[in-house]
């Protein structure tokens, strides 16, 4: 067993991130994001907003994937995850910038919803790591 592979059996179960919470709390966030923009007429910055929080969901789905593959490959290492999540990361962000440049102003909603997507992930990964740290 790889260096890799030990450390990854020694993560708390509670530690491994089942992504419905972070749905379900993004799918919020895109309703809310899509009546607030829709308020300030800007309806199609909420549409790229909620485009941008299922790209993020995308993104770490995707993450979780290739990481897992890695790690159960017989000769796992940091380079094997460079290389899954370089491809992933630029076909993302070539999205991402596409529409931020073509759909002037509101193509910002894409990066806002990528961002909040990744504040959402943080929250939500981190509340049950340290609920087992103060056990």
């Amino acid at each position: 067993m790889s260096a890799m592979q030990a450390a990854a059996a020694n993560v708390p179960a509670s530690a491994v991130v089942s992504l419905r919470k972070p749905v379900l709390i993004a799918a919020g966030v895109a309703v809310v994001g899509l009546v607030v923009c829709g308020l300030l007429d800007h309806i199609v910055m909420g549409i790229l907003g909620a485009i941008g929080l299922a790209l993020g969901a995308v993104n770490t789905r995707m993450l979780q994937k290739s990481v897992a593959k890695v790690i159960s490959s017989p000769n796992p290492s940091r380079t094997a995850i460079g290389r899954t999540s370089v491809p992933r990361l630029m076909v993302i962000t070539a999205i991402a910038f596409a529409l931020g440049i073509f759909v002037r102003p509101d193509g910002l909603g894409v990066f806002f919803g990528l961002a909040i997507f990744q504040v959402i992930i943080i929250a939500t990964t981190a509340q049950p790591v340290l609920k087992e740290r103060r056990k």
